[in-house]
């Protein structure tokens, strides 16, 4: 089984913290690409979710999955290539409020960060005015808003109301397993599915080709 599979595998069979640690040192001697390795992860957790939805996983599966993907994470950053180049912006990532996941939120932290990104965490669970006071005060390139649970969206159209309320133009990206590009595109924002698309939306966004908010 190739080292891809293998990540895949670890996931949905949750074969535990230590093996996928030691899965993240094959890969990084093996010269496995993060993005790969992240795709792969992200497969296993989705069929994680997938089983939690349907009754076959419980929570404390879904719990051990996150910290799996934290530890993979944290595992493979020592190999990760630190950027030489000119930040390419200022982001504030958080997962909003009534949701207190925050694999997404890492992932896409994390590769924001290799790719150029300078990246404010302000943690889970941060209320629509919370992002907005942040906003006011680091005047970031970007707000990106994670979340995975169905009742935070009304917190992010919440935020992005509060935005425009205010008069601020930044930037905003939203993505998370309940998010649809449909209901980003209706806010007026930019929408990434996964930590890989995110850096692409990110790279639009500041290159000024992204989705500005409405006026």
């Amino acid at each position: 089984m190739g080292i891809l599979e293998e990540v895949k595998d670890c996931f949905i069979n949750l074969r535990g913290v230590d093996e996928v640690r030691g899965l993240a040192e094959r890969a990084a001697r093996e010269g496995a690409g993060f993005s790969e390795l992240l795709e792969a992860m992200k497969e296993g957790l989705d069929v994680v979710g997938d089983r939690y939805d349907k009754g076959e996983y419980f929570l404390s599966d879904l719990i051990m999955a996150g910290i799996m993907a934290t530890e993979f994470v944290d595992a493979l950053r020592p190999h990760l290539p630190i950027p030489t180049i000119k930040s390419k912006g200022k982001v504030i990532i958080g997962t909003i409020e009534g949701d207190i996941h925050d694999i997404g939120k890492n992932l896409v932290s994390t590769m924001l960060s290799v790719n150029g990104f300078d990246i404010i965490d302000i943690g889970v669970d941060v209320p629509p005015e919370k992002f907005v006071k942040n906003v006011e005060k680091l005047k970031p390139d970007i707000l990106a808003i994670s979340c995975l649970l169905t009742v935070g969206l009304p917190g992010i159209r919440r935020t992005v109301d509060l935005l425009r309320m205010k008069g601020l133009n930044v930037k905003v990206m939203i993505g998370g397993r309940p998010i649809t590009r449909d209901f980003a595109e209706e806010l007026g924002v930019g929408y990434g599915r996964d930590a890989v698309q995110a850096v692409k939306v990110a790279l639009e966004l500041t290159g000024g080709k992204g989705v500005k908010p409405s006026e």
